[in-house]
C-alpha cells in the first residue's frame, strides 16, 4: 500500500511538470484568446463595482466572472495568474481521471490517461482560459465520487443519495462556470437514479430524491438570479442567462471547424473501436466501470455536437471521458505503442500549434505595442475588432455596455444582445473616442452595415497610426485627427 502511495506521488509531480512543459509557451500572453480576455476585462469591471449583464452584458455565467475577478486581484500580473490557475486547474483534472482510470486500467496506463488529457486540451484550443479548462474539474470530480459508487456494488440507496448530493453541488459549481455542463450533469443524474432503482428504491423515493437533486444542482444558479431580482435586475439576468442565446441567427457551428475538431480528436475516438483487441479482458467490477465511462463519454459527444463545432475550444468537454476511456489499452504492447504514439503526436502537435500561434496571432511583445499604439495620449478607445483585453491595460470610458466586438458587429448576434446594433454604433462614435482599434480584412458572419457605419467615421475623422499582424487579419488603429 505504501508502495502504490509513492508510485501515485510521483506520477502526480511528473503530471505537474508535464503540464508546465505543455502550456510553457503560452504563459504571460495576453493574446491567448478573445473570449479570455474579456472575461478578465469583465472580471476587473466587477471589483470595480461594475454589475455584469447590467452595466457590461454578456451570456456567461456570473461564476465564471467571479472566477476571473479573483484572478484579477493579481493586479499587472493577472494575465499570469490565470493562465497559471488554467494549469492548476488542468493539472488537477488529470489527477481525477488518472484516479478514475485505476478502475479499469493499471497504474501505468491511468497515468498515460491523464497525460493524454493534458496533452489534448492543448491541442483543442483550451492553452488559454477557455471556460471549460475550469469546470472540466468539478465535473471530473463528480464523475469520480459516481465511479467510487459503482467500484463499491454494494452502496444502499442512502450511499447512493449522499453520493448524488455532492455530485449535484459540483455540478451546481460548474453550471456557473458554463451552462452548457448541463448535459453531462444530466448524464450524471438519470444514471444515479437508474443506480437508485437498483438498489431497491420505491418510486417515491426516487422521485423525492430526484426533486432534491435538481435543486441543490440549480442552487447556485437561482440563489444569483434571485439576487438580480432584489436588485431590480431581474428581467437583466433572465434575458442575458436564458433566452438570449434562442435569439441567435444563423450557424452555430463551422464546417472547417468540426472538420478540424474530428481531426484532432480522432486519435482518442479510435480508442474505442481498437479497445477491444488492444485491452485485456475485463471482470464484472470493470465492466461496469467502463460502461459508465463509455456513456459518460457519449453525453460529452453529444453536448458538443449540439451545441455546435463554431470554436475549436468547444470540444474540450469531451477530452476527460475519452482520455479515461482509452486507459485499458495499456494492457497489450500494441496498445502500449499505440497510446505512447498518441501522447507524442498531441505533445508535439500542441507545441508546434502553440508556436504558430504566437508567430500569428499575437504574443506579449506585439500586445504591449498595440498597447502603446492607444495610450499617446492616453484616451478613450473604442475596440470594434480585436481583443476587448485592450480595455484591461487602457483608459477604459464605458462607451457602451456591451464591449465584447462580436455582440455590437456580428450578424449572429444582431437580435441576441437586447440593443439594435446601429444605435449602440452611432452612440458609440458620438462620443468621440480617441481611438477606434479593428481588424482588416472584415469576417464574413460581420454586418457590412455596421462596419460601413464605422469606417465612414474612420474616412471622415481618423488617421491610420499602427497596424500588426493578427492571425490572418491585421489590427489597426486609428486615432482621431478632428
Amino acid at each position: 500500500m505504501g508502495e502504490e502511495k509513492t508510485r501515485e506521488a510521483k506520477y502526480i509531480i511528473c503530471l505537474l511538470v508535464f503540464s508546465i512543459i505543455t502550456r510553457f509557451l503560452a504563459l504571460g500572453n495576453p493574446i491567448i484568446g478573445v473570449d479570455v480576455g474579456f472575461y478578465l476585462f469583465t472580471g476587473g469591471q466587477l471589483l470595480h463595482g461594475a454589475i455584469p449583464f447590467v452595466d457590461i452584458w454578456d451570456r456567461k455565467p456570473l461564476g465564471l466572472f467571479i472566477l476571473y475577478a479573483f484572478f484579477h486581484l493579481f493586479g499587472s500580473y493577472r494575465v499570469w495568474a490565470f493562465e497559471i490557475g488554467a494549469l492548476i486547474s488542468v493539472w488537477l483534472t488529470g489527477v481525477v481521471l488518472m484516479r478514475m482510470a485505476r478502475t479499469i486500467a493499471p497504474a501505468s496506463g491511468a497515468f498515460v490517461a491523464a497525460l493524454l488529457y493534458i496533452a489534448w486540451t492543448v491541442l483543442e484550443g483550451g492553452d488559454g482560459g477557455q471556460s471549460p479548462v475550469f469546470y472540466n474539474l468539478p465535473v471530473a470530480m463528480a464523475m469520480a465520487l459516481v465511479l467510487r459508487g459503482l467500484v463499491h456494488k454494494s452502496s444502499t440507496p442512502q450511499d447512493i443519495a449522499r453520493t448524488a448530493r455532492k455530485v449535484m453541488l459540483l455540478f451546481g459549481i460548474a453550471i456557473q462556470i458554463k451552462y452548457t455542463v448541463i448535459f453531462e450533469g444530466a448524464f450524471a443524474g438519470l444514471f444515479l437514479i437508474y443506480c437508485l432503482y437498483k438498489a431497491g428504491a420505491s418510486y417515491r423515493d426516487i422521485f423525492v430524491q430526484m426533486l432534491a437533486w435538481m435543486a441543490i444542482a440549480l442552487a447556485p444558479t437561482t440563489v444569483i438570479a434571485l439576487a438580480y431580482v432584489a436588485m431590480g435586475h431581474g428581467y437583466d439576468w433572465w434575458y442575458a442567462n436564458i433566452l438570449s442565446i434562442f435569439h441567435r441567427t444563423g450557424l452555430s457551428s463551422s464546417r472547417q471547424e468540426g472538420i478540424r475538431m474530428l481531426w484532432l480528436t480522432a486519435p482518442l475516438l479510435l480508442s474505442f473501436p481498437l479497445r477491444p483487441f488492444l485491452s485485456a479482458p475485463m471482470d464484472d467490477q470493470q465492466k461496469r466501470c467502463a460502461q459508465f465511462l463509455n456513456l459518460w463519454a457519449l453525453a460529452a459527444v453529444g453536448g458538443v455536437c449540439i451545441m455546435g463545432t463554431r470554436y475549436l475550444h468547444y470540444a474540450l468537454p469531451m477530452l476527460p471521458p475519452l482520455a479515461v476511456a482509452a486507459s485499458p489499452l495499456w494492457n497489450r504492447k500494441a496498445g502500449k505503442i499505440w497510446l505512447c504514439l498518441v501522447v507524442t503526436y498531441a505533445t508535439v502537435k500542441g507545441q508546434v500549434l502553440l508556436a504558430k500561434h504566437l508567430h500569428t496571432q499575437g504574443n506579449a511583445q506585439r500586445f504591449r505595442a498595440v498597447i502603446a499604439a492607444v495610450s499617446n495620449p492616453e484616451g478613450c478607445v473604442f475596440v470594434y475588432g480585436g481583443s476587448p483585453i485592450v480595455y484591461d491595460f487602457t483608459k477604459y470610458c464605458h462607451l457602451t455596455t456591451h464591449p465584447f466586438p462580436d455582440h455590437l458587429n456580428s450578424t449572429v448576434e444582431e437580435h441576441a444582445t437586447g440593443i439594435n446594433q446601429q444605435d449602440e454604433i452611432r452612440k458609440i462614435l458620438a462620443s468621440r473616442p480617441t481611438y477606434i482599434l479593428t481588424h482588416e480584412p472584415g469576417d464574413i458572419a460581420e454586418n457590412e452595415l455596421i462596419r460601413q457605419m464605422v469606417y465612414q467615421e474612420i474616412r471622415a475623422n481618423y488617421q491610420e497610426t499602427f497596424r500588426t499582424v493578427q492571425g490572418q487579419k491585421n489590427w489597426v488603429v486609428y486615432k482621431r485627427i478632428h
